[in-house]
């Protein structure tokens, strides 16, 4: 047996034990799961930090073609209580409302437990963000006395504290929140039926909360993008050199990229795009695989991990930290996405403003996406069934995903199917749809 075999065969047996931590994460009660469990899982942390495509120093602008607040009209003041405010989906929609209901006639203040990446480019752009512990901000609320607010993390203590304020609040649903424990749905579901209205950023996301809350009124705005996004990204020459500094390998020619802009989190199933991915490879050598996302769970990259070290195909994965989004899209030939679930998958409408083909689980709006005019996009099954929490542990817990061997077919098939059209946006997947959409539930919730 060869060192390179040996080595191949001694990542599988690790990713069959990861398997085991995996079901011991999943039976855990959701106070120590995301507690000191997640600390504990941090030992698994890489000793030197994922390398990373640098992000661009220009901060966020605000969205251009929203409509202009009615001149004479009176400022309306909006608080949007995000929890974290480091990087991701959830992040990005709130920094385009923060930047983009100012034109709506809303003053606007972000309030944050923990600032980071997306907190400090707020600032850069002007926009008010006040840092402040859950348990301070019922506080800062009374204080502040802003005319309605919205909630966008159904985390329990900031969900008591909003639902003690006299402003009317708007629940706003970004995720199929299934590890959500019995006592906070109780809580949330006592918000979310006592609010004007909730937000839903997809149908599928507000069918599950409308069931979950039992009879909240829930509108559907989903996430849009700016159109901007792809005029600030590099060409594809400097983009793919970028990429390639980053992962140590030149990208050819003739390889086939796929990209992936994911957190490496439970429902984002990292391990099982691998695995599909591998499969694919098998099929087109051609085919390399780059995923790029915020480490939120070391043990989710470490199964990712130990699948293509596993793999005598694993040279062609590569995992990156959190990096700049359009300069991955601008390199990439394909985009993937195999969530177990998903709310409005924004990178996804990213990769489509690039002209992407997709890859999606059918998940979040995927479907519709995948079928708007100018996109090019085909929807698999979701791995597993259900959407519970025993579904998605009993999902997790699998050697291979229920739709791998579809989803490897569905990747070898992007690889010819040509590119879409790029430099647009299909409605309603623009952020100027998604801002008034977000002010016209605002305003409605005011006497």
């Amino acid at each position: 047996m060869s060192g390179s075999e040996g080595r191949r065969r001694l990542a599988a047996l690790g990713y069959r034990g990861l398997l085991g931590l995996t079901a011991l994460t999943d039976a855990l009660p959701s106070r120590l799961r995301f507690g000191h469990w997640q600390s504990a899982l941090a030992l698994m942390r890489p000793p030197a930090e994922l390398a990373s495509v640098p992000r661009h120093a220009a901060p966020p602008e605000a969205p251009k073609g929203v409509a202009p607040r009615p001149a004479g009209g009176a400022t309306l003041s909006c608080m949007l209580v995000a929890g974290a405010l480091d990087g991701g989906g959830v992040e990005q929609v709130i920094s385009a409302l923060a930047l983009g209901l100012p034109a709506q006639g809303f003053e606007v203040e972000v309030v944050t437990d923990r600032s980071g990446r997306v907190g400090r480019e707020l600032q850069e752009a002007g926009a008010r963000v006040s840092v402040c512990p859950s348990d301070g901000l019922a506080g800062l609320i009374a204080e502040h006395r802003p005319d309605v607010i919205e909630l966008h993390r159904p985390d329990p203590g900031l969900v008591r504290a909003v639902a003690a304020a006299a402003s009317p609040v708007i629940p706003v649903f970004h995720a199929v929140e299934s590890y959500l424990d019995r006592a906070a749905v109780v809580g949330l579901g006592e918000l979310a039926r006592a609010a004007p209205s909730c937000i839903a950023v997809s149908s599928g996301v507000g069918r599950f909360f409308a069931g979950l809350t039992g009879g909240a009124r829930i509108t559907v705005v989903v996430n849009g993008v700016a159109t901007a996004g792809a005029d600030r990204a590099p060409g594809r020459t400097a983009a793919r050199r970028a990429v390639s500094e980053a992962i140590g390998t030149r990208i050819d020619d003739g390889d086939i990229l796929v990209v992936a802009l994911q957190r490496y989190s439970d429902q984002k199933n990292a391990a099982g795009l691998v695995d599909a991915f591998l499969a694919a490879a098998g099929q087109d050598p051609r085919l390399r695989l780059v995923i790029a996302g915020s480490p939120d769970n070391w043990l989710e990259y470490r199964r990712a991990d130990l699948l293509r070290r596993g793999s005598p195909r694993g040279h062609r994965v590569h995992l990156l930290g959190d990096s700049d989004a359009g300069t991955i899209l601008a390199a990439g030939d394909v985009y993937a996405l195999d969530s177990f679930a998903e709310g409005g998958p924004l990178s996804a409408v990213e990769a489509a403003l690039h002209g992407l083909p997709l890859v999606l689980s059918d998940v979040g709006f995927g479907r519709d996406l995948a079928g708007s005019p100018g996109v090019v996009g085909e929807v698999v099954e979701r791995p597993g069934a259900g959407q519970a929490q025993i579904d998605l542990a009993r999902a997790r817990r699998r050697l291979h995903q229920s739709n791998r061997d579809p989803f490897a077919a569905a990747l070898v098939r992007a690889a010819t199917c040509g590119r879409g059209r790029a430099g647009r946006i299909p409605s309603p997947f623009t952020e100027e749809e998604m801002v008034a959409g977000h002010a016209a539930v605002l305003r409605a919730a005011l006497p």
